[in-house]
């Protein structure tokens, strides 16, 4: 069972930094859009674009992670619940 605590707990520390990730990069997206300069936009709107990607990627692997975490939360379950029935 420590196994799965360890698992669990490395799952969750790797969610609390992409939690505190996104919040940061979309921070410095708005940042950047309250100072957008209208000289260079083409600029400006790659900027804008690759941000927005990045957060993307980063919300998808939250979301891979909290599906491991709920896997991990049932499969210990289950192998509790064996060990009790033995």
């Amino acid at each position: 069972m420590d196994a799965a605590a360890n698992g669990l707990a490395e799952i969750d520390a790797e969610m609390g930094q992409l939690r505190n990730s996104i919040q940061e990069r979309r921070r410095t997206l708005n940042l950047f859009l309250r100072n957008l300069r209208a000289r260079d936009s083409a600029a400006a709107e790659e900027r804008i674009r690759a941000a927005r990607e990045n957060i993307r990627h980063l919300e998808e692997r939250l979301q891979a992670l909290r599906a491991e975490q709920q896997r991990r939360i049932v499969d210990a379950a289950i192998a509790t619940r064996r060990h009790q029935g033995d």
